[in-house]
This record gives C-alpha cells, sequence and structure tokens, in this order.
C-alpha cells in the first residue's frame, strides 16, 4: 500500500495536474455475490463461453482465496481516444465491484502510446477510479512517440529524432515512482515479478515489437526466481510481461516475443512454478489456447480497449476483456471477464503440487 502510494503521487507530480484522491486504499461499496463459481473443472482445463454450451451453472459455496489479483493489459489511453478511457473506467469499477479485497491490479504493458499526455489521461481516469494497488509493466506502444513527427502526424518510414528509448523508458519509469522498468513485490507470501522491454529500435535494430530484456534484467529475474523458490518453496511465482513467449499461447507464433527468447525461456524452465502472465495479441480468450502449460503456465491476458480473432479483426459484437486471478492453497483460479456485459466468459483452473 506505501508503495502504491508513493508511485501514485509521483505520477501525479510529473505527468498530470488532476487533483489525486486522499491517501488510501480507493475503493467502492462490495456489491451483490458476483463472484459465483464456475463449473468444476480439472486442472488445466479451460471453460470457455461454448464450453458448456450455453448451459447455467448454479452457483456452489467456495472457500476464501488467500488472495486475489487482477491482471488488465493493452488498455491502450490515448488523450483523443475517449472511448480507450471510457472502457478503463468500466473495467475498474467492474473489478472493485468482483473483488473489493483484492490485493493488487497489474496493468501488463501498452498502458498508453508512449506520448506525455497520453500518461495524463491514465493518471487522470486512475486518480478518479476505485482500484487496488498499482504495478505496470512497460509495452511496445510505450515506445510509440518514436513514430510521431515534430508536427504530431505518425511516420512509420522513419523513427523520430527528438525521442528515444531513453526518454520513453524515463517517462514510464517517473510518471510510476519506478527506479528502473523492472521491479519485483511481495504480497501475502508471493512473489510478484514485473518486467518490460528496455529497448526499442533505436538501441535494438532488430527489436521489432518484440521486448528487449538486457543482461543485467535476466539476471535479476533469475535471481528473483531463485529467491523465491527458496522462501516461498512450493508456491507460485508470477511473471509479467506485455509480450508472450513464441510458440506458447495459441498465436503466439508469429513474433518472437522476447528478443533472445530462448535464453528467457531457459531461465523460466528452471522453476516450473512460474506463471508467466502476458498480453500483447489482444485474443480473444473465448477462443481458446490462453492458458498453457509450457514447463511453467503461460497466461494470456486478452484486451481492454480491443478485442480481436485469431485473424487480426476486431470480435463482433465488441469485447473487453481482463482477468481475475483467485489463489488457494492447492490451486490458482484465473477467471475471464468481459466488461461490456459484465459477464464471465471463461475458467482455467491450475492445479498446484502438494507443498
Amino acid at each position: 500500500m506505501k508503495h502504491f502510494q508513493r508511485a501514485a503521487a509521483v505520477f501525479l507530480a510529473c505527468c498530470t495536474a488532476v487533483c489525486l484522491l486522499p491517501p488510501g486504499r480507493q475503493t467502492v461499496p462490495a456489491a451483490e455475490a458476483l463472484l459465483a463459481a464456475a463449473p468444476p473443472q480439472h486442472s488445466g482445463q479451460q471453460a470457455g463461453a461454448g464450453a458448456d454450451d450455453g448451459r447455467t451453472v448454479s452457483p456452489v459455496e467456495t472457500p476464501r482465496a488467500l488472495l486475489t489479483f487482477s491482471v488488465l493489459s493493452d488498455i491502450h489511453i490515448e488523450a483523443h481516444d475517449k472511448l480507450s478511457q471510457d472502457l478503463l473506467r468500466t473495467a475498474l469499477l467492474d473489478h472493485a465491484a468482483l473483488a473489493p479485497d483484492s490485493g493488487m491490479m497489474v496493468l501488463n504493458g501498452d498502458l498508453t502510446d508512449g506520448n506525455p499526455a497520453d500518461y495524463n489521461a491514465l493518471a487522470a481516469v486512475l486518480n478518479a477510479m476505485p482500484h487496488p494497488p498499482l504495478h505496470a509493466t512497460m509495452g511496445n506502444h510505450e515506445y510509440y512517440r518514436m513514430w510521431r513527427t515534430p508536427f504530431g502526424s505518425i511516420d512509420t518510414s522513419r523513427l523520430n529524432p527528438f525521442w528515444s528509448t531513453r526518454e520513453a523508458v524515463g517517462l514510464f519509469t517517473r510518471c510510476f515512482g519506478y527506479e528502473k522498468p523492472y521491479h519485483a513485490a511481495e504480497m501475502a507470501g508471493y512473489t510478484f515479478i514485473f518486467l518490460s522491454g528496455e529497448g526499442y529500435r533505436d538501441v535494438v535494430k532488430d527489436a521489432r515489437e518484440d521486448a528487449y530484456l538486457s543482461a543485467e534484467q535476466m539476471n535479476w529475474l533469475g535471481r528473483r526466481l531463485s529467491e523465491a523458490s527458496r522462501t516461498h518453496p512450493g508456491r507460485p511465482v508470477f511473471v509479467f510481461l506485455h509480450q508472450p513467449l513464441v510458440h506458447t499461447l495459441k498465436g503466439s507464433g508469429q513474433e518472437r516475443g522476447v528478443t533472445d527468447y530462448k535464453a528467457f525461456r531457459r531461465v523460466l524452465t528452471e522453476y516450473p512454478q512460474a506463471v508467466l502472465f502476458s498480453g500483447h495479441s489482444h485474443y480473444d480468450w473465448s477462443l481458446g489456447g490462453q492458458a498453457v502449460p509450457t514447463g511453467f503456465l503461460s497466461v494470456g491476458s486478452s484486451s481492454v480497449r480491443k478485442v480481436l480473432d485469431f485473424h487480426q479483426k476486431p470480435v463482433k459484437p465488441a469485447k473487453s476483456e481482463s482477468l481475475l486471478v483467485q489463489v488457494y492453497p492447492d490451486k490458482l483460479v484465473i477467471r475471464v471477464r468481459e466488461h461490456y456485459s459484465r459477464s464471465w466468459i471463461g475458467t482455467y483452473v491450475h492445479e498446484l503440487p502438494p507443498s
């Protein structure tokens, strides 16, 4: 909580002139019981909108989760895009009603289009809406001011000489109060690791839209995973990176995801308790293949701003999706929320080994 308050204050100071809400957890009164349990499932079984052929499932009592957190990715806030801001407000209200005691909300990349005005708009929404403590990662769109001309138009034929990786990373870290674009946190005895691509095409020529993780960040990741396995043996370690690792989730074979994806996979494979959350693809969770055991568990979080099908076309009717994760002693329950209809559209249950 103290970390969140500090980060929010820095975010306000460097990005916007709107008024910050009084210090403390931003909440709304608890809504009626919306967390109706999904149908019983076996480990690794995924249910989507059509998984039970549309049959209504009766709620059943479930034990209280040890902790709950939300994962929102690809919110794509732009100062001129009112819809992006409205969708984030809707998602924040939905999560506040569903899980008023949630311990964390993760914004997993593509928060903005890389412009200071976009961060201002993001700050205005976050400062006005209820949410638990926030943690954020950088996505490829956080670098997109590099495609802006000095006149504000977009030119993808050449990079903006007046903006760079250094400025993009600096804007992100200042606005969230981070020392580096990656960091870690502990909550209720569980480790959370937040990774970010550290370089765009001006410094990594073949980066494309993949995440460049420096040797320093990779070594840091290995140390944090090792430390978590020693201090919290048997417990899952939650890792967040905007881009998915290639050949994990359905649709992830189109890009490398990480520039040195082989080294990244080697590190994670040493820790089968790792759970890697990613966004970037915008793929509709209802289509399946977005929670896959890969030596560790890979999980996609779709998109708040625009949900796509596997042909890269917006789904119809439009959707806005994110995740609510519940941690139990013996399992993880990953629930998929569609915010236009305010309904559950999928559940994935991941059984944990006995501790």
